[in-house]
């Protein structure tokens, strides 16, 4: 609970007075400073001033270690070092001598203790102030006083200032300049504290007013490049994310300089905001400092950073259960970010409003009629009253529209008068035909994501289109999704609204190809409103039926809206997934999407949904897998025909251009010996300038029939910039076991696999082609490979233990990742995607070494990997294996089926405890 302070009464101050002179009030206005000085009679207590702290601050902990209250009442830490201040003044030798001296000083809190958001590690920033000169024993006062603090290991920035150095500062250094804005009066001379005010307001405020603001603008930028939007990050900064704790800040310090606000109250009183605005302010402030709180208490420091690790804890702390398909810190996280979403808009209509008015004040300009009952002014939409919306609900629809075709925004009132008259949105008005047009109407224009934006923190989007919120502030606990649910859909159509501005020749051409691009866009903004549980799609094609029919959407685009949200990840998700070179998967594919028109626009909500989802889900990789199937089904589509000609015809070409190709280096009959022994497999899927590298790499191979002191192998590893990965090379005499050792191997060396063909000629030798990202050190490369073919040799030859060294590895670090709870393993036995392979899908949790240990316990079954595809979404793999037993045989036994699905199971489990 909050400290009083002690009692207090007023009575004339007497020079000879030893005394300490301060205020109880909260917030000083400027008559709380004439009204004359208040002083403290206190009584002799028997602890400390710094014990008091001590234990004070402790007892907050316990509640929020607890977790058993609902929130920190306000400024509860800050009135602790408050009374802190005030009773350890009151027992300063120096400082009784000093007012004796008539050489008054007052304690200022500056910053967050100055607005009264002290959190249990924030700094405590306080300034002792003098008049004209500093008393040489004012250093004495500073270990008395301030000392104590750092005993208790709180973080403590103090300044030792005369008004001079206030004014000079705060001229010079916007940082100073608010942080005097933020000034708050704690204890000593009231009347010195109230002159720097004056002289502040004289002397800086009235000249530095406009730079301010123009400097403020500037950070606003800075932030967004170093921290992002917080509002809907998965890890957001709590304090100086875009909609975090400094947005609100902003909005005080520009209040008081330019609306000359005294207190936060002020921002309600005097009509800044409105009061239901001030109240839902409040109460995300208050959440915000509450998660900060925790976030400190847990983190044993100052932190803003609320990364995965913590907010599980935290959670769990305010009160949150899981529910069906929602976990509780998902469920907080989700809150956390409504809340940083509404401070965000109440600071951009801040910007918007009352600071473009106060720009605005010296001109005149009439408003222009542009709609019965609409209105622009200075460029803003508004409505001419608020009987005109009675009169005639269809305004709070058509102002939107109007704003997207003449790409204007809405002004600080229209948004306010949308809130208040959401009510008036009934079935009636959704099933309107006219509501309907103009919704689509909307989405025509170039800034109709702006738009969009508009009407989402306006409400109106979630009450127009019910289902949006479901999915409002809905978190996906992943690395991989980097928004929330409703932002990520707002983002898609974002990203295709954007195509225009891309140099990507190749979207822009499929885009020009579309007969009728409208399907496309509601399949952006509708793709994923099934996210309420298990098989989105499925969910959201039956979610977006009925609102289609509110829409009165013709049938022929109800159709091709309906497949593309149901078949939205079928591009990504076989690309990833499946191997291409099969042209089974490309002729399913080709029957499932039946029309060119419609795969053109499912590549393009693929490459929008992907881009939109975040890095790990779209790179060069991932995009040239998808293209090379986009074009392969569309040769299938338009043609009739597979893409590729027959296999006996390819291997033909192939070893005609081969023959023709490689004259030079080995002679006929040695090349023809050779082609004897490659396999079938290998001749349809290498290409002829491959297989005459992987013949020379052949040459190069120490002889595989006689026996070696060094083992046998051949490692060529080449970068290829394009898609941002290299392709390694790697050839050997076959053994069991052998791409479970390279996949160790590669872990150790932080190198990850994306995709492997696994091939063994008739001779033995093992040719597998690995695609793998990068080494971490790209400008010494070369010593990476070096390193990796030593620790080959010596994983073959013995000399390594990859259990071992993976175990190791695996130990978490202080630069380990912070991890998110373990998803179940799921491994799902396929025999009827491939005539020739069983496909082995691996979904787990992701760990160093985890392919090694996949692979292995595969070799350990009997199995032969022939294919792999390595997928990661975030924490998540997604490992597709094609499989053989060694007989050749796909495996199609039951009892062998389960036996291979618990045998990986097991491991994987086993796995997860041990990290």
């Amino acid at each position: 609970m909050p400290l009083e302070p002690t009692g207090c009464k007023n009575y004339s101050l007497q020079p000879t007075d030893l005394c300490l002179i301060y205020t109880p009030y909260t917030d000083l206005s400027l008559g709380d400073f004439c009204s004359g000085l208040t002083v403290a009679t206190h009584t002799k207590t028997m602890k400390s001033p710094s014990k008091e702290l001590k234990e004070s601050r402790n007892q907050l902990i316990s509640l929020l270690t607890e977790g058993n209250v609902s929130e920190i009442l306000e400024g509860d830490f800050t009135e602790i070092v408050d009374q802190y201040f005030r009773n350890g003044l009151q027992e300063s030798r120096v400082g009784n001598r000093l007012f004796k001296e008539k050489r008054p000083f007052a304690f200022v809190a500056l910053g967050g203790y100055g607005r009264k958001e002290l959190c249990l590690h924030s700094d405590i920033d306080i300034m002792i102030l003098f008049g004209r000169r500093i008393p040489s024993n004012a250093k004495e006062l500073t270990q008395e006083i301030l000392f104590p603090l750092w005993d208790l290991g709180l973080d403590l920035g103090y300044g030792i200032r005369t008004f001079k150095d206030c004014l000079d500062l705060s001229a010079d250094d916007f940082e100073f300049m608010t942080s005097i804005i933020d000034a708050r009066f704690v204890c000593g001379d009231s009347p010195l504290f109230l002159s720097l005010v004056e002289k502040f307001q004289k002397k800086i405020v009235s000249r530095k007013a406009t730079a301010l603001n123009r400097w403020l603008k500037g950070q606003e930028e800075i932030r967004m490049a170093t921290f992002g939007d917080a509002s809907h990050l998965l890890e957001p900064n709590l304090k100086a994310g875009i909609g975090g704790l400094r947005d609100y800040h902003q909005i005080l310090w520009l209040a008081k300089v330019f609306l000359n606000l005294r207190t936060h109250r002020d921002l309600e009183y005097l009509g800044t905001f409105s009061y239901k605005e001030y109240q839902d302010l409040n109460e995300n402030l208050s959440f915000i400092l509450l998660v900060r709180n925790h976030l400190h208490q847990i983190s044993g420091r100052k932190n803003d950073q609320l990364i995965f690790e913590h907010q599980e804890e935290i959670a769990r702390r305010l009160g949150f259960k899981d529910r069906k398909d929602y976990l509780a810190v998902e469920q907080f996280m989700g809150e956390l970010h409504a809340s940083m979403t509404s401070i965000k808009s109440l600071h951009h209509s801040f910007f918007a409003g009352h600071l473009r008015e106060l720009k605005n004040t010296k001109k005149d300009i009439p408003a222009q009629e542009i709609a019965d009952g609409l209105h622009l002014y200075r460029g803003e939409l508004n409505f001419n009253s608020a009987t005109a919306i009675l009169s005639n609900h269809s305004l709070l629809l058509e102002i939107f529209e109007k704003a997207s075709a003449g790409g204007s925004s809405l002004s600080l009132d229209a948004r306010r008068l949308i809130r208040e008259f959401l009510y008036l949105i009934d079935d009636d008005f959704r099933e309107s035909e006219k509501a309907s047009r103009q919704f689509l109407n909307i989405l025509k224009p170039p800034n109709a994501s702006e738009v969009l934006d508009q009407m989402y923190e306006t409400g109106f989007l979630c009450a127009f289109i019910p289902e949006f919120e479901q999915i409002r502030n809905r978190v996906q606990f992943d690395r991989y999704h980097i928004f929330p649910v409703d932002r990520h859909l707002l983002q898609t159509f974002k990203e295709l609204k954007k195509l225009a501005q891309r140099n990507e020749l190749l979207l822009l051409d499929i885009f020009s190809d579309v007969s009728n691009p409208e399907p496309l866009f509601l399949a952006a903004l509708f793709h994923d409103l099934g996210k309420t549980g298990k098989n989105h799609a499925s969910r959201g094609v039956k979610k977006v039926k009925h609102i289609l029919k509110r829409f009165h959407y013709e049938k022929k685009g109800t159709e091709d809206l309906l497949f593309l949200i149901g078949c939205h990840l079928l591009l990504v998700e076989t690309a990833s997934r499946r191997d291409l070179n099969d042209e089974k998967v490309v002729v399913q594919c080709a029957r499932t999407i039946e029309d060119p028109d419609r795969l053109k626009m499912l590549y393009l909500l693929t490459w929008a949904d992907s881009n939109a989802t975040g890095p790990r889900a779209w790179n060069e990789w991932t995009a040239n897998l998808v293209q090379e199937l986009f074009f392969k089904i569309l040769h299938i589509l338009e043609k009739g025909e597979l893409a590729t000609p027959s296999t006996s015809r390819k291997v033909k070409n192939t070893l005609s251009r081969l023959r023709r190709e490689i004259t030079d280096k080995i002679n006929e009959k040695d090349l023809e010996n050779l082609l004897e022994v490659m396999s079938p497999r290998y001749l349809v899927e290498t290409n002829s300038k491959t297989i005459n590298r992987h013949i020379e790499l052949y040459q190069a191979l120490p002889s595989l029939n006689k026996r070696e002191k060094e083992p046998a192998f051949v490692l060529e590893a080449k970068e290829d910039e394009s898609t941002d990965c290299w392709e390694v090379t790697f050839l050997a005499k076959d053994r069991p076991g052998l791409f479970s050792d390279f996949a160790g191997v590669m872990a150790l060396n932080n190198i990850n696999i994306l995709s492997s063909y696994i091939y063994t000629w008739r001779d033995g030798t093992a040719v597998d082609i690995f695609r793998v990202t990068r080494p971490l050190d790209p400008i010494h490369s070369g010593e990476v490979w070096a390193k990796i073919k030593e620790d080959l040799k010596n994983t073959i030859t013995g000399k390594l233990s990859l259990v071992h060294r993976l175990s190791e590895k695996a130990v978490t670090s202080l630069l380990s990742p912070n991890k998110k709870p373990a998803q179940p393993p799921r491994v799902i036995v396929d025999n009827e995607s491939s005539d020739f392979f069983s496909l082995i899908e691996i979904f787990a949790d992701d760990h160093v070494g985890l392919l090694y240990l996949i692979t292995h316990t595969l070799f350990s079954l009997r199995l032969d990997i022939r294919i792999a595809k390595i997928a990661t979404k975030g924490d998540q793999i997604a490992d597709v294996f094609y499989v053989r037993d060694l007989e050749g045989q796909k495996v199609e036994d039951k009892e062998q089926v389960v036996e291979i699905q618990e045998a990986l199971l097991h491991q994987l489990r086993k796995n997860e405890k041990a990290s």
